[in-house]
């Protein structure tokens, strides 16, 4: 896929330190560092500083301190080099700031040094120790409110979090100097690259470790992520990742959440610890954020690729038809032609019976039957109605098997290998026409292929909690995660993840749905996706237009299942595969030439 290829994280990064020194003024050179060249929030972005690296950014914009190249062999280690204030970028993409006798974090690489134009500010290192004592009187106050609760309440706070982390997304954050993530060489956190019984996962030895002999950071992070996650759901862990994870910080973000869930900030009792107050308004937001869904509010939630960082919202107003793209109309009218007015008049639902009782054979070749060809032109029509360049929805192969199997309390569905699932990609016609224009056409294939394989992964590693059988013993060792539930828009997710990389996702969208099988709700079963290669990210009128689409979509495969259970019908999806990519989308056949083998499977 090399036409789509980005040049990858390590060589972004080069190119915005190249460009943060060309900006000279040291503030819009740090902050142009820290943004990664305006792709990350600022607020997500200087979150990551510590207090005495913020104050001296303040202190540079207020003096117009003005920057230069650091040396071509400025090393952090080398004590020659520490005697002014520079600032530099760790591998992660986070900027360090630092003052006279500072060496800084491991790798990090220095990119200039600050010039003031008058000399340092008077009293700026006295200020900046005052911070750093603050901060580190307010991580040790972690460790004494938990040595306070004692060793059992302490490893109970551990036993949850190494039980979360292993079924939880990626995270990177700070403790001060301290980092914690599951992410590559450096992680210390339970995931791809660290076990959850090897001796680099922190948990693990926190577990075998006295509360004694713990560090503040570590007590700090057992604390912190514990009352953050008690505020939500799991995916919680995600909104700090990229900013520090301090006492502080945290309550801000709590008392923000209450306020977003329409609740009032309760008074300080006197006798009431800092400590112990992020877990009471942690369990308030809990509860109103509850409320507030129940209420029939949108959630959704923005996504800072660079940093992993993911962040809560709520739409002003609810998701209705008339958010529905007219090119998704058009496509539906030639299914259901009832169900556009309904829709531009606001409705969701979609009366999908007169199509699930006709004739179940597909209505040109290339499709194994009706539902498959449906449902390939519905996805298709929500890319062009949001102008992506490829669109996408996936799901169980056989429903009713999967929903017999639930019925019975099997595990089975726990154990199902990736080629139970499918997903139906469509690539947009500009898109592949981008492709064949650039005579990369042996690309579309093979992308089409590679996307759909990973959404199929994404179908196996969600279903034990869709299923509800993650607590099987055989399922010990399994890697799952929590089933998403929240809408989500993704930007510049081009530069991390490997696929991502090689097939240029630059913006996306998710919008993940559950339906109903043997008489309970199943989180996470389908979804509706959309990605950009180029061009602008997506925005919340985006995001309504995709999760609108998405409901219809639900109400079809919701249908069709009852439908199944009802009459115990077999209806495997076979579309879908490689093959079937490959003879749609390959230079060998003519568009619309899609020589795959028909079947007679019932819609």
């Amino acid at each position: 896929m090399g036409l789509l290829r980005t040049e990858g994280f390590d060589k972004l990064l080069e190119t915005v330190a190249s460009e943060a020194v060309a900006h000279k003024a040291a503030g819009p050179a740090v902050r142009h560092l820290a943004t990664i060249g305006e792709r990350l929030a600022p607020e997500v972005a200087l979150g990551a500083l510590r207090p005495g690296e913020r104050h001296l950014l303040d202190a540079a914009e207020t003096a117009r301190a003005t920057v230069a190249p650091a040396p071509a062999d400025q090393d952090h280690t080398d004590q020659d080099h520490a005697d002014g204030y520079r600032f530099g970028q760790l591998k992660a993409g986070k900027v360090c700031i630092l003052g006279p006798g500072e060496t800084g974090e491991p790798g990090l690489r220095v990119i200039a040094l600050i010039d003031w134009p008058d000399g340092a500010p008077e009293g700026l290192e006295a200020e900046r120790a005052r911070l750093a004592a603050r901060e580190a009187a307010e991580i040790e106050s972690c460790r004494l409110w938990l040595q306070g609760q004692g060793e059992e309440h302490a490893a109970q706070l551990v036993a949850r979090l190494r039980f979360l982390f292993r079924h939880v997304g990626p995270i990177r954050l700070y403790i001060g100097d301290a980092c914690y993530t599951n992410l590559g060489r450096e992680g210390n956190l339970v995931g791809k690259s660290v076990g959850p019984e090897s001796d680099r996962c922190r948990m693990k030895v926190l577990s075998e470790t006295p509360l004694g002999e713990w560090s503040a950071a570590d007590a700090c992070f057992v604390v912190c992520m514990s009352a953050l996650i008690s505020s939500g759901t799991p995916s919680r862990t995600e909104e700090f990742s990229g900013t520090q994870l301090i006492p502080s910080r945290l309550t801000a973000f709590l008392e923000g959440r209450v306020l977003a869930y329409d609740g009032d900030i309760p008074d300080i009792a006197d006798s009431a610890s800092p400590i112990g107050r992020l877990f009471e308004l942690a369990d308030l937001a809990r509860e109103l954020r509850a409320r507030k869904l129940e209420s029939g509010a949108v959630v959704y939630r923005t996504v800072q690729s660079m940093t992993i960082n993911k962040k809560e919202h709520f739409f002003a107003t609810a998701v209705t038809g008339a958010d529905v793209p007219e090119e998704f109309l058009d496509t539906l009218s030639g299914f259901v032609p009832s169900a556009p007015d309904a829709v531009r008049g606001g409705a969701l639902e979609v009366d999908w019976q007169p199509l699930l009782d006709g004739d179940p054979r597909p209505s040109r070749p290339g499709f194994g039957s009706r539902f498959e060809e449906v449902l390939h032109e519905l996805v298709g029509a929500a890319g062009a109605g949001t102008g992506s360049d490829v669109s996408m929805s996936r799901g169980p192969r056989d429903t009713l098997r999967l929903s017999m199997l639930l019925a019975e309390g099997s595990i089975e569905p726990g154990h199902w290998k990736t080629g139970e699932y499918y997903c139906c990609v469509v690539p947009g016609e500009g898109f592949r026409r981008r492709l064949i224009d650039a005579g990369a056409a042996a690309e579309v294939p093979q992308v089409v292929r590679a996307i759909a394989a990973r959404m199929r992964w994404n179908g196996w590693h969600f279903m034990p909690h869709a299923a509800a059988v993650t607590d099987d013993e055989s399922l010990a060792e399994r890697d799952w995660f929590f089933a998403p539930s929240m809408p989500d828009m993704t930007e510049w997710t081009s530069h991390h993840h490997q696929g991502h990389v090689a097939n240029g996702v630059r913006h996306a969208i998710r919008v993940p749905f559950g339906i109903t099988l043997a008489g309970a709700h199943r989180p996470g079963v389908h979804d509706l996706r959309l990605m950009r290669s180029e061009g602008d990210v997506y925005t919340p009128r985006d995001l309504r237009a995709a999760i609108a689409m998405g409901e219809i979509l639900r109400g079809l495969y919701q249908e069709r299942a009852l439908r199944l259970e009802k009459r115990a019908e077999t209806a495997v999806v076979d579309d879908f595969t490689n093959t079937w990519y490959q003879h749609r989308y390959g230079t060998e056949a003519p568009r619309g030439a899609q020589a795959t083998t028909a079947n007679e499977n019932g819609v």
